[in-house]
């Protein structure tokens, strides 16, 4: 989620009430988390790997990083600009997010092929965050980043899609302003979304897993990364007000975080472990280099996003 004055959202305290109640926030210390990786700027799409490495992006575009235990992050795609998604395929690549579209990196050359550069004719400025379907696709987000970052201009509306194991994409709307998290129910019935500057959208799953019409569950405007846990709730970053925010299945708040780093950015559950909540954090100008990914214990164990399994990348398996 990009970060400019164009994106301030000023907190509407009567809104966040008519889902957060009377919830305490809890102002996490370093003593309460474990410190992943850090002294980066805006950090985005931190996801765990099959093989159990830290893959993340700095959004301000010193590229995409993997972090292997015991070794310091290693740049896998560098200076690769706007990067706020990273899903794992089968056959072993990645897909990055970020300008122009989505590319896939092969993690043992670095080499990257591209998987999405247009959208109905027309090219894309940049995709922001992506989540497996659980079919083999994936849905994601389009935002005007070039307009937020370089020439100043009120941002057009992005497109909120689904790309099929086949490469087909649908449109689902055109109307979305800023597409961030997404995640699905554990029953496989609902698709999550947030959307930022106006809050957690629920979707309807069919038979052939493609969402149906959508309605807004929590009011919340500076929702970012989202992801399900296994009691049918959900967490949320975020970004403008730093908080980490829990839901239950009925979309009531049942507890908030708030941590050292000003902006709370991005969320993952690691399919190795998934009581280990991964957070990403951002700096601002006072202090530029707070971006980190931290972990944390929960009580009720995470849905971790699945595997995409695309055709055009069949021969990579």
């Amino acid at each position: 989620m990009a970060r400019s004055a164009h994106w301030r959202i000023e907190p509407d305290t009567k809104r966040m009430a008519r889902n957060e109640g009377e919830v305490a926030m809890q102002e996490l210390e370093a003593g309460d988390f474990e410190t992943i990786a850090e002294g980066f700027s805006f950090v985005e799409g931190p996801r765990v790997s099959p093989e159990g490495d830290l893959w993340f992006a700095d959004l301000s575009g010193t590229g995409v990083f993997r972090k292997r235990s015991g070794s310091a992050p290693e740049e896998m795609v560098p200076a690769r600009q706007w990067v706020g998604g990273i899903v794992f395929d089968e056959s072993g690549m990645v897909l990055c997010s970020g300008r122009d579209g989505i590319i896939a990196v092969d993690p043992a050359t670095r080499a990257t092929i591209d998987v999405l550069r247009e959208i109905d004719g027309e090219p894309v400025i940049a995709v922001n965050d992506m989540e497996a379907d659980g079919r083999g696709g994936f849905f994601a987000g389009t935002i005007d980043f070039v307009s937020i970052f370089e020439t100043g201009e009120t941002p057009r509306p992005g497109k909120f899609f689904h790309m099929s194991a086949a490469g087909e994409v649908t449109v689902l709307r055109s109307d979305v302003f800023a597409s961030n998290g997404m995640a699905r129910s554990p029953c496989g019935k609902w698709l999550l979304h947030s959307e930022t500057s106006r809050g957690i959208m629920r979707y309807p799953l069919d038979d052939t897993g493609m969402p149906g019409e959508g309605e807004m569950i929590v009011d919340l405007p500076d929702c970012d990364g989202l992801v399900a846990d296994s009691a049918g709730g959900f967490w949320v970053a975020c970004w403008e007000t730093g908080r980490l925010l829990h839901y239950d299945a009925d979309a009531q708040c049942t507890t908030g975080f708030t941590f050292p780093q000003p902006h709370v950015v991005s969320l993952d559950f690691s399919a190795i472990d998934p009581s280990w909540l991964y957070v990403s954090t951002g700096g601002n100008q006072d202090a530029p280099d707070l971006g980190a990914v931290l972990r944390m214990r929960v009580d009720v164990p995470g849905v971790p996003g699945g595997l995409t399994k695309l055709r055009m990348l069949e021969s990579r398996r």
